[in-house]
């Protein structure tokens, strides 16, 4: 199970998407308002994505594929895990077209995240129901590995920050890279560079 935003990538790719609309500067006043405590998480979210109506996958795919913002070694990472044929899972609260251009770009195996609500190609908005929250990005990572029969034992995870806390209790094997918020509590190890994460993977696998 991987995080995405501060562990695959390195910016908010939210905010990039909406420089489609060229509404990037007024979702990263929003992103900040929520950090600084002035409104609630969920409904942030729902503007951003709001910003986007009439957005296609097709115009968010050639956004990112000027610039994807990866972190470094991710595309080793994600390398790895398939030369392994090792199932990967980005889950994130971050909207379904924006992972699939990074399920495209990294060949994940399966993606979770927020469901606009999409019409024809074209975004129309979302609704707080459809957003993959913390609890909610978990468990739709969590019915993945269910119905594929994987345990817990068998499961690694990477992520970054408190949202991420509930995947890297569950996981068999779990690091926390650059963490805030106190999450490296949860995790077996702690890193800065995804290139570390090989090396562990290769090392508890072996």
């Amino acid at each position: 199970m991987l995080d995405f935003d501060g562990t695959l990538v390195s910016r908010d790719i939210l905010d990039v998407v909406c420089g489609i609309v060229g509404k990037e500067a007024e979702s990263d006043q929003l992103n900040r308002e929520f950090h600084a405590g002035q409104r609630s998480g969920v409904q942030v979210l729902v503007d951003r994505i709001n910003f986007l109506k009439g957005v296609t996958q097709a115009q968010i795919d050639a956004k990112l594929q000027e610039e994807p913002y990866l972190m470094p070694h991710a595309r080793e990472l994600m390398a790895y895990l398939n030369e392994q044929g090792i199932v990967s899972i980005l889950n994130s609260g971050n909207i379904v077209p924006v992972l699939r251009s990074y399920q495209k770009i990294l060949g994940i195996t399966h993606i979770v995240g927020s469901e606009p609500i999409i019409e024809g190609s074209a975004i129309q908005g979302i609704t707080e129901d459809r957003c993959a929250g913390s609890i909610a990005k978990f468990e739709g990572a969590k019915r993945i590995l269910d119905s594929l029969g994987i345990a817990a034992s068998e499961t690694a995870a990477i992520g970054d920050s408190p949202a991420d806390r509930p995947a890297l209790e569950f996981a068999g094997l779990s690091i926390a890279i650059n963490p805030k918020g106190g999450v490296e509590s949860a995790a077996d190890y702690v890193i800065s560079d995804l290139a570390e994460a090989v090396g562990i993977l290769q090392k508890e696998g072996s």
